[in-house]
């Protein structure tokens, strides 16, 4: 077995990364701070990956995850041994990842160990637990279109994605309605393989010691090489200037100008500027929160960088007088306009946006169980790997005024955006 040793400075652990001959990537991390240990697996799928006939199956499968599989064969002996090994465990689907952990006493790691892959490699589906289930995802569908911004995020989907449903990861009733156990073994057959997944390990474990057993275990997960997940085009589109008015509850009113921003995977040279740019703006002391909301009739300002794969984003927004929407759209574009001009950004600011990013990392990396259930996944898939992330913070100290300057030049100087207005007398989606 060959494995990588890749020594992360700015972390209290060493991190292992390796690959199983089925695709399978193992990243490990040694932290001995506590007697526990995080087991996580992450998957590319989500709703980026799906059709108007499987929208909503990725996160279907979540919730049939911590059902019965080949070793626990229903509910009561799935929750039975999670109960004896004290396991607590979760699972969340977002539009572009899936990821599922649990975190066991490192005594009970083999056991934890394969009650992970038990679950991810073979469910049942059994058809009365899809029933029950089908219920509790509908439920969960009708709380999110109860929600404030439910309008907002259904004309989002409208306007900025080239496929609607790529966006949705609560998906449509009709396939949550029609999901059955052939339609999801066949997205397991799909999507849930080892070459397009990574198996996290981290906590008080030794890489070397454990990973015959991890090698012996999952090197049985069957190879699959059916994903499309790195074909996937971008998911996000604006033409042409757009304008949008976006109906909301009595008494609410803000503004978003939206532009396509730079993705993670494939243009990340960009990225580090953006995210430098995004912290910068963040200052309540800067010029853009004083023009906007000290000396302007905005409550509150923001502007900032979605890092995506398929659909980046840069984002100003506020909130603000309802009455007073039309106007402060005016006033934010005039705002980004004066960015453009010599001074509106200043090297001392731009360091200390990048020391702050570089502490809010650090911050991040003090539980390993955090590591390995946001921020490995989240790199893992939406970077491409973890590159990305190893050379991150040298990246961010190399920003200076000029590139920010560039990043605006290339992603917001004479580049299509969508406006959304949102208030109380706009236009609602069905």
């Amino acid at each position: 077995m060959l494995y990588t040793l890749i020594l992360m400075l700015s972390m209290n652990f060493p991190l292992v990364e390796s690959e199983l001959p089925n695709g399978l990537d193992i990243i490990i991390g040694e932290d001995h701070a506590s007697p526990i240990v995080t087991v996580c697996v992450v998957v590319n799928t989500g709703a980026t990956c799906e059709t108007p006939e499987s929208n909503g199956l990725a996160h279907f499968y979540e919730h049939m995850f911590f059902k019965g599989n080949s070793a626990l064969p229903d509910q009561s002996a799935y929750n039975a041994r999670m109960r004896e090994l004290g396991i607590i465990r979760n699972g969340t689907t977002g539009p572009e990842v899936v990821r599922y952990y649990l975190t066991v006493s490192s005594d009970l790691f083999e056991e934890g160990l394969e009650f992970m892959y038990d679950a991810i490699t073979a469910p049942l589906f059994d058809p009365q637990e899809i029933v029950n289930e089908r219920t509790v995802i509908m439920n969960e569908y009708e709380r999110n279109t109860s929600h404030p911004f439910w309008n907002l995020w259904r004309m989002q989907e409208e306007v900025l994605s080239i496929d609607k449903w790529r966006s949705s990861a609560i998906g449509v009733p009709e396939v949550i309605m029609a999901a059955n156990q052939e339609i999801m073994l066949e997205f397991q057959h799909t999507y849930y393989t080892p070459d397009n997944s990574a198996l996290i390990i981290t906590g008080d474990i030794e890489a070397e010691e454990i990973m015959p057993a991890v090698s012996e275990m999952f090197g049985q997960w069957e190879f699959g090489g059916r994903s499309n997940y790195a074909d996937l085009e971008l998911n996000i589109s604006i033409p042409r200037d757009t304008t949008v008015y976006v109906g909301c509850p009595e008494g609410l009113g803000m503004v978003r100008i939206v532009f396509v921003g730079p993705s993670m995977a494939d243009q990340q040279e960009w990225s580090y500027g953006a995210d430098v740019w995004g912290q910068y703006m963040g200052r309540m002391t800067g010029e853009f929160h004083e023009n906007l909301v000290a000396n302007g009739p905005f409550l509150d300002v923001y502007a900032s960088y979605y890092s995506q794969r398929f659909e980046p984003s840069i984002t100003f927004g506020g909130t603000i007088d309802p009455e007073l929407a039309e106007e402060g759209v005016e006033m934010m574009r005039e705002e980004i306009e004066r960015m453009f001009e010599e001074g509106y950004f200043n090297e001392s600011g731009i360091e200390m946006a990048s020391e702050q990013l570089r502490r809010s990392r650090l911050f991040n990396e003090e539980s390993s169980r955090d590591m390995a259930t946001e921020t490995f996944p989240f790199w893992w898939v939406e970077g491409g790997g973890l590159e990305y992330y190893n050379n991150y913070l040298e990246n961010l100290s190399l920003v200076t005024s000029a590139e920010i300057t560039e990043f605006l030049d290339r992603w917001i100087k004479d580049q299509p955006s969508a406006v959304f207005i949102i208030t109380p007398e706009g236009e609602w989606v069905e």
